[in-house]
């Protein structure tokens, strides 16, 4: 199962992933790879688009990154992370056997 932990207090945004769907072999698992590309899509974007400074790690099965921006992009980044986290909604809703949010 895909746990997934998102968290904002008022300075950055958190994002915390673990674990595998495990619908699929590897590869051909299109839980992980949604997931996957909302991450990629996510914390790709905001550093380039929001110059945003990233830290932690991003490994697969195991992700943990915070995400925090100057006081000009903030509320920009705000909108960004209510977007991501709605996609991570709709697919914990499609596969609520394999992604947990919490």
């Amino acid at each position: 199962m895909i746990q997934v932990d998102f968290t904002d207090d008022g300075n950055a945004v958190c994002l915390r992933v673990t674990g595998h769907s495990c619908l699929a072999d590897k590869g051909s698992d299109i839980v992980c790879s949604a997931v996957s590309a909302l991450i990629q899509t996510f914390a790709g974007g905001v550093e380039s688009e929001l110059q945003a400074a990233l830290s932690g790690h991003l490994d697969s099965g195991d992700c943990n990154i915070r995400v925090q921006v100057d006081e000009s992009h903030k509320q920009a980044l705000r909108a960004i992370f209510k977007v991501f986290k709605f996609g991570f909604r709709k697919i914990a809703s499609s596969y609520p056997e394999q992604v947990k949010l919490n």
